[in-house]
């Protein structure tokens, strides 16, 4: 499903997906940005913004709850073990196989789509999560709103069926 090029867009948005500056202000507007987004989507989303190991943001739209905040909070774990996004981690594990013992830890990690690393002047501050759609619309509607935050154009992820 996932081939070179797909780690390589996701390395690409990753780059290009950086703030200059991140604070709770941009954390709020971030966050009711994702929340508002729901609309537009097939399900509701759940959304989380961790700030220096702090959770800045968080919102459940009607019709999220606890298992939302299960995923999230796998997904978190994540991308703050990986400092890359939770669906990096799935195509790395399925281009490259389990290269740690940590990779076969479903019950705690997330492979899937929906954690995106939160780099603030090329460092890694947190993560910008959300949960709620299948994992690929989860990652791209993540991305979608960075994207547009930052007023840049979204990237796409190319997937082979």
């Amino acid at each position: 499903m996932f081939t070179k090029e797909s780690l390589e867009a996701l390395e690409k948005a990753e780059r290009e997906f950086q703030f200059e500056k991140f604070d709770l202000q941009d954390a709020r507007a971030l966050g009711d940005l994702l929340f508002s987004q729901s609309k537009f989507e097939a399900k509701p989303i759940a959304c989380r913004i961790i700030l220096d190991d702090l959770i800045v943001y968080q919102s459940f739209n009607f019709g999220t709850g606890a298992n939302n905040n299960w995923w999230m909070d796998r997904k978190c774990r994540t991308v703050l073990r990986t400092h890359g996004s939770s669906l990096k981690a799935l195509v790395k594990r399925e281009l490259f196989g389990v290269t740690s013992p940590w990779m076969s830890n479903e019950d705690t990690y997330a492979f899937c789509g929906g954690g995106f690393p939160l780099i603030v002047k090329g460092e890694f501050r947190g993560v910008i999560c959300i949960s709620g759609l299948p994992h690929l619309e989860d990652h791209r509607c993540v991305t979608e709103v960075i994207a547009s935050y930052l007023g840049k154009e979204p990237i796409l992820i190319p997937v082979e069926k």
